[in-house]
């Protein structure tokens, strides 16, 4: 594992400055009077507020196979006293101070398979702010900042770290006749820390500039520019950490201008260009630029029209890419019962070595009326378009396309047809790569691949990652497609509500070839559905869904059943009771659903201060070649009364993914005082 070590801090002198000031006016503070500041003096007290805090944390995770191999048991003790008060110098416009200190008591027990360690620790927490000029139109602050931020490393895992920030902030306000006003931003932030599941060692500088000015009578244009420099080394320690060094530039231009009489006529453009160089690895450099124009304007009063533009442009260390997107649609509503909607479109694409340009046209229709026992309501939709594609290349590489990991609930990729063996799962700040079979797996059902987190691997339950692969082109050809749709949606009874829709896609080869198959499909779907109230204070909802996808890659049968029951019980009390089964059968795939769950969830006073909150969730998947079960157990307890707050919270997690099983429990107490 690599870290930094040549890193550049927060400079030292600014943390002497802050407390060599903090001691040089608290002579003065003890002579400074609360008050409401008329008259100008040499030093002010505006005011003091503090705060006590307590609190327990109680984490135990088992992991490994099914009889799980391994545990990790962590009970944590903290203590916190905080000071916070607000002085000013000549006068609370001129210049006004916000100072606070305390320190933070940890108290931790960590038992582990391989081991057991205790340590006690004193951290301290302050801040510096200096707000200069508030009263004028260009106000501006200077801060320092060290706290102890806690990072989530599981459902149950958390640690804290250490944070310094130092800065500057301001906005100038008033120019240009009033209409015109100026934010700006610069600071630098460094935050480290480590426990046995993650490694948090980052340091990023940000700037930013925004102007923005109104004229007219509502026209605005917007300004901004952003600078970020990061670097980072942190990590899961189960894996090789890198240093990751970005470089980011930001340049934002937003407008929105207003025409005729009632603002028929309205102009929203936004123009972006954003500059990146990263070194991890290997360098990558990244120039992406951006604009999109949406018009719009009404016609008559039943009647508008939109006309909407996007370029994108973007050139990556080792691929290009240029899309145009362009659309002009019209709606209009006849009558009260009746609306269509029609569009023209083209669509190009360039990449190095591949080219599509795609025609399209789309219109609906929509009617809507009452009927003797309900509503009824029918659609139709028809689209058509031409593709002309050349490809000199077999496949086309992506790259940073960002996924959140919930969970073991498999996320598709944008792009179908993926390369076999071409995709790679790094962290948000690319200084690790995930390993497949051990944190992550691919599945591939027709011509979708997805990315499933695995557990007891190094990817944290909800993190974010980054993903490249390469997919197929399909070759070269030329090709009409037409689409078309029909539904019946049909209200009775109240609370009851029923739909069918149909939905088609055809394709006609003209010219060339393609190399993978043509996915033409036939969609079916109908519903029915009911809510309703009875006896007291009871409600009753259900529906169920069927789909019969017909198509050539991969056909596949769906059915989706949902229940719910809620009441309102004694006082404030409320039960809620949920359950839900989704059944999918692929035709040519494994990978089939079969997910059965349940939801309980109570809620209510004790008494007066006091709230209660519990909620079970059981899900089971074994459609699929790896079976899911997850079981979550979560119990809130919340009490206050004037400035004392107490809360008891309490978490169960058992999670398993074929052979592989995790189990979390998390038990937190806090005592807060604030004063």
């Amino acid at each position: 594992m690599a870290t930094r070590v040549d890193r550049q801090r927060a400079p030292k002198h600014y943390l002497s400055a802050a407390l060599v000031l903090m001691i040089a006016v608290s002579p003065l503070m003890s002579f400074a009077d609360y008050q409401e500041v008329d008259d100008i003096k040499v030093f002010g007290l505006l005011d003091v507020s503090g705060r006590f805090r307590t609190s327990y944390l109680f984490d135990d995770r088992e992991r490994g196979a099914v009889q799980l191999g391994s545990f990790e048991t962590r009970s944590t003790w903290e203590e916190e006293f905080y000071l916070l008060t607000r002085t000013f110098v000549y006068h609370p416009g001129f210049l006004n101070m916000d100072m606070g200190a305390g320190a933070v008591f940890v108290q931790q027990q960590f038992d582990a398979t391989l081991g057991e360690n205790s340590d006690n620790d004193t951290l301290f927490n302050f801040l510096t702010r200096f707000n200069f000029l508030e009263l004028k139109t260009y106000p501006f602050s200077l801060y320092y900042e060290r706290s102890h931020p806690s990072v989530t490393t599981s459902l149950a895992g958390r640690f804290l770290t250490e944070s310094d920030a130092y800065g500057i902030d301001g906005r100038l306000f008033g120019l240009l006749g009033g209409s015109t006003s100026i934010r700006f931003e610069a600071g630098s932030r460094v935050t480290t820390g480590a426990s046995a599941g993650r490694i948090v060692d980052d340091d990023s500088r940000s700037g930013s500039v925004e102007i923005s000015t109104s004229y007219r009578n509502s026209d605005r244009l917007e300004l901004k520019y952003d600078r970020l420099d990061t670097e980072s080394a942190s990590g899961s320690p189960g894996l090789p950490i890198f240093s990751s060094d970005l470089s980011q530039e930001i340049f934002e231009v937003h407008s929105r201008n207003r025409l005729g009489e009632d603002d028929r006529f309205e102009i929203n453009q936004v123009a972006r260009r954003l500059l990146q160089e990263r070194e991890a690895a290997s360098t990558t450099t990244l120039d992406d630029r951006q604009y999109r124009a949406d018009i719009r304007w009404k016609i008559k009063d039943r009647s508008r029209s939109y006309l909407r533009y996007r370029q994108y442009d973007t050139r990556h260390s080792s691929s290009e890419s240029e899309t145009q997107d362009v659309e002009l649609g019209l709606v209009h509503q006849t009558s009260d019962h009746l609306s269509f909607e029609t569009a023209v479109g083209y669509l190009s694409t360039g990449q190095s070595g591949f080219n599509r340009d795609l025609s399209n046209a789309r219109g609906s229709i929509n009617y809507t009326r009452d009927v003797g026992f309900g509503t009824l309501g029918l659609s139709g939709a028809l689209r058509g378009s031409r593709t002309n594609q050349v490809s000199s290349v077999s496949d086309i590489q992506v790259f940073d396309e960002s996924q959140v990991q919930s969970g073991t609930t498999p996320v598709d990729l944008a792009n179908e047809f993926v390369v076999g063996g071409s995709v790679i799962v790094s962290n948000a700040a690319r200084t690790q790569v995930f390993a497949e079979g051990i944190d992550y797996r691919v599945l591939v059902i027709g011509s979708v691949t997805s990315i499933q987190r695995l557990l007891g691997g190094n990817i944290i339950d909800g993190e974010t990652v980054v993903v490249d692969y390469s997919y197929e082109t399909s070759g070269t050809a030329e090709f009409d497609s037409v689409g078309t749709g029909f539904s019946i949606n049909l209200g009775f009874l109240n609370s009851m509500n029923a739909y069918f829709r149909y939905n088609t896609q055809d394709t006609n080869l003209r010219a060339g070839e393609f190399t993978n198959p043509i996915n033409d499909r036939d969609s079916l779907e109908l519903g029915i559905g009911a809510s309703n109230q009875f006896l007291d204070g009871w409600s009753l909802s259900g529906q169920y869904r069927h789909r019969d996808q017909d198509e050539e890659i991969s056909p596949f049968v769906s059915d989706t059943f949902d229940v719910s029951v809620m009441t309102n019980l004694r006082g404030t009390w409320k039960l809620t009771i949920a359950s839900s089964l989704s059944i999918v059968d692929f035709e040519n795939s494994l990978e089939d659903t079969n997910q059965l769950s349940y939801r309980l969830g109570l809620s209510g006073r004790l008494f007066r201060r006091a709230q209660f909150t519990y909620d079970v969730a059981y899900l089971s998947d074994d459609g699929g070649s790896l079976q899911r079960e997850q079981l979550r157990h979560r119990f809130k307890f919340q009490w206050a009364y004037r400035q004392v707050r107490f809360v008891l919270s309490a978490l169960v997690a058992e999670d398993t993914l074929g052979n592989s099983a995790n189990n979390n429990t998390q038990v937190t107490a806090q005592l807060t005082r604030v004063f």
